[in-house]
């Protein structure tokens, strides 16, 4: 694959619109939240606040300044802002209609120019909820199931946009072990076997006064590789399994990561290629897909060669290569079919040791302030309300 199909981004609309309706597919999921969602959400939380602020200061003033007396004044204010509230609510009522119909014949056609990018392209767009892999951006490295309480790992994700193949996937990931407002601009390719932890921390992409990954890699673990590849990634790797760092990263990857995905993290776990970068993406610009296009047809190849040749001989059984294991199985026993044994890497090497703790401290202060957002919207204003509503039913 030498670039991607873009001819749709720019196709006539009436053409994409007869293409779609042959395909008969929607890319954009109901549980995604829109603009006109979010512009409902803004307007009941200033109504709340309003009808706060109002009883609360008449019920003050009956309250305090007038010794809880009610007066034609305040009647008169009650009687205004009722007559606000009703056209509010009116108004409220037409929005939330507004809200519910489907998305403008603009941002359908856009969703269609995608889609139909993708199939072009042998992808399927399927927006997920939940993980759809285990890595750093999604679980912090953790397996997708895990015992214990509370939420399994990655369960917060969202992958939307998401376009699909057969052993790659490649869109944009919301949420994961950082805040829930994170966007990872993602390709994800499954290997034909695994390979040890490996984590390639692109320096372009660093934040002022750190990295950008979401969990923290203990540097102990911190390699050094020669011809200027540090200048462009920190290496990452289990201190055992150096060597096997050095296998994958040959000068023909090192040199196609500098070329094509300067700019992204990279990591290898398990049996799963993810390239990385933070921040969303625009479909809708062809220079993202012909981005994913080159990573495809020039990194993940030669890493994916890499892995097709590896074997770990730390592990009981695969002290002897593939290819001798099976001549001498087939010398020995003729009468017997080759099964080829699942390839595994030891304990020692399938997992990098994190330094979470500041990425827990984060998520723990983003679901804190998203916590104390929602009480300041709803319930605060909700207390305030009730409370100027009965000073000024007690008044006289």
């Amino acid at each position: 694959m030498s670039g991607m199909d873009v001819a749709w981004l720019s196709a006539d609309a009436g053409v994409v619109e007869a293409a779609m309706a042959e395909e008969r597919r929607s890319e954009r999921p109901r549980w995604l939240p829109n603009r006109r969602q979010l512009l409902v959400h803004v307007n009941t939380c200033l109504l709340i606040w309003y009808l706060a602020i109002v009883l609360l200061t008449v019920g003050v003033r009956v309250d305090t300044a007038q010794d809880g007396t009610v007066r034609v004044a305040d009647v008169v204010t009650l009687a205004g802002a009722a007559i606000v509230l009703a056209i509010w609510l009116a108004g409220t009522v037409l929005l939330r209609r507004w809200a519910a119909r489907p998305p403008s014949a603009r941002a359908r056609l856009a969703d269609w120019r995608r889609t139909l990018t993708a199939l072009a392209n042998g992808f399927e767009s399927r927006p997920t909820q939940g993980a759809p892999f285990a890595s750093l951006i999604t679980t912090g490295g953790r397996p997708l199931a895990s015992g214990g309480h509370g939420r399994a790992p990655g369960s917060r994700v969202t992958a939307y946009p998401r376009y699909v193949a057969p052993g790659a996937e490649f869109g944009i990931l919301r949420g994961g072990p950082g805040r829930s407002g994170d966007h990872w601009h993602y390709l994800s390719v499954t290997l034909p076997a695994p390979l040890p932890h490996l984590v390639l921390d692109a320096t372009a992409n660093d934040h002022p006064l750190e990295s950008d990954l979401p969990t923290g890699v203990d540097r102990s673990q911190l390699i050094r590789l020669e011809g200027g590849f540090d200048e462009h990634f920190r290496v990452y790797s289990p201190v055992e399994y150096r060597t096997g760092a050095l296998y994958v990263l040959t000068p023909d990857v090192m040199a196609a990561l500098i070329d094509h995905a300067s700019d992204f993290d990279v990591e290898i776990l398990d049996d799963r290629l993810v390239i990385f970068r933070p921040g969303p993406a625009d479909f809708d610009d062809p220079a993202t897909w012909q981005t994913v296009g080159a990573l495809l047809a020039e990194v993940v190849p030669r890493i994916v060669r890499k892995a097709e040749r590896f074997y770990d001989e730390r592990v009981p059984g695969q002290e002897t290569p593939r290819l001798l294991a099976r001549l001498e199985a087939e010398r020995e026993h003729p009468e017997l079919p080759w099964i080829e044994p699942v390839p595994r890497i030891g304990p020692d090497g399938r997992r990098l040791a994190l330094r979470d703790g500041w990425s827990a401290t984060k998520a723990v202060v983003g679901a804190v302030g998203w916590l104390a957002l929602l009480v300041l919207l709803y319930p605060v204003p909700g207390v305030f309300a009730f409370a100027g509503l009965m000073s000024i039913v007690d008044g006289r």
